[in-house]
């Protein structure tokens, strides 16, 4: 098992994350990355998944360092 989480307040839309891992991340709404499925807490996604798989690519090209991935 794998935990992704995203500190949306923080982003800035460059959308690498969606590029190296659509089935994940997608923007939301208010223009900020959101992890597909997630829960959201404080302002804050957390999401549980099977592997890691392209949420360590994301993790790995998002420029301000907002994806963090717990194995």
């Amino acid at each position: 098992m794998a935990k992704i989480e995203i500190e949306r307040p923080m982003c800035i839309s460059c959308g690498n994350c969606i590029d190296n891992c659509p089935e994940l991340f997608e923007f939301d709404d208010d223009g900020f990355s959101t992890l597909i499925g997630s829960e959201r807490v404080g302002d804050n996604d957390e999401l549980e998944i099977e592997e890691a798989g392209c949420a360590i690519d994301a993790e790995e090209s998002c420029p301000v360092s907002i994806i963090h991935v717990y194995q």
